[in-house]
């Protein structure tokens, strides 16, 4: 059986309906946060083993960045959340990386991972989930407890609340704390709204934030997803239990892309950055050319 269903016939003014699903690797621990380099090749990271790997499609991995997310491992208060997770380039080209471990955003230089995004109110974060970048500066990151003990806030040591902050010019600002576990988080194509989602079935909400005001907008649907990302046109896919399901800029659900484990997350890659790249689990995805031309 295909992998896609569609739900409305638009959906296929934007998608190659016949895509084939490719399984690159499947012997990750729990995949999470990828992000495409343009010199050819796909970062994510495999949290419970703190590492960054690296991928080519068609070759097999290899680690890019050991104790990705947790320098100390010993320290770590969830052994098996301590890695790294969301990934994103900055404005610079730098690599960014939100780690569970060390309750922090780092950035790459090329050879060392160091602070970059650090706290908030004389606190660390309390395990940074997932992040984008907007192409004026600006950075976005959601804060929920996953990788605390007991997935449990402790204000004591770490922030009172669970948050989506931004980062600009040096200074943390918080956007939203009104998610329990707020979780992924991307950019609209013209980048003036940010979007925002939980994967808690009790906070099953997609919102919509604007950029320049850091003002809530509006609720977009009532969904769960992991990660989230939109394409060109402004719909959205979200990675569910269900598989990767795709609506529209109104919340109306468009396609269902069903896989054999369950996505965290995914992103855009490829040479005109149509191929869609999964995380789901132990395996690693890839639909190429799943998005039309422009």
């Amino acid at each position: 059986m295909h992998p896609l269903t569609i739900f409305h016939s638009s959906l296929t003014d934007y998608i190659n309906k016949d895509f084939e699903l490719e399984l690159l690797d499947d012997t990750c621990l729990f995949s999470e946060g990828p992000v495409w380099n343009a010199s050819g090749y796909y970062l994510f990271s495999d949290i419970p083993s703190n590492i960054i790997s690296k991928i080519i499609p068609g070759e097999a991995k290899e680690v890019y960045i050991s104790h990705s997310g947790c320098e100390d491992e010993a320290s770590a208060e969830l052994p098996r959340m301590m890695g790294s997770n969301g990934l994103a380039y900055n404005k610079e080209g730098k690599l960014l990386v939100c780690r569970h471990g060390n309750h922090d955003v780092a950035a790459y230089d090329g050879h060392t991972l160091l602070p970059y995004i650090t706290g908030y109110n004389g606190k660390p974060f309390n395990s940074p989930n997932d992040i984008i970048a907007h192409h004026q500066g600006q950075v976005f990151f959601s804060d929920p407890p996953y990788g605390l003990k007991e997935q449990k806030i402790n204000s004591d040591k770490y922030q009172p609340l669970a948050g989506v902050y931004c980062w600009r010019e040096g200074k943390v600002e918080l956007l939203w704390n009104k998610m329990l576990y707020p979780n992924g988080v991307c950019l609209s194509p013209d980048q003036e709204s940010l979007f925002v989602c939980s994967n808690k079935p009790f906070e099953a909400t997609i919102l919509e934030f604007d950029v320049k005001t850091l003002t809530f907008k509006r609720i977009v649907g009532q969904y769960n997803s992991d990660g989230i990302k939109c394409d060109p046109h402004g719909n959205l896919y979200l990675c569910n239990t269900d598989g990767i399901i795709i609506i529209d800029a109104n919340g109306e659900k468009l396609g269902l892309i069903q896989l054999p484990t369950i996505p965290a997350n995914i992103c855009w890659g490829g040479k005109d950055r149509r191929d869609l790249f999964i995380t789901a689990r132990q395996n690693i995805f890839l639909v190429k050319d799943l998005l039309k031309p422009l």
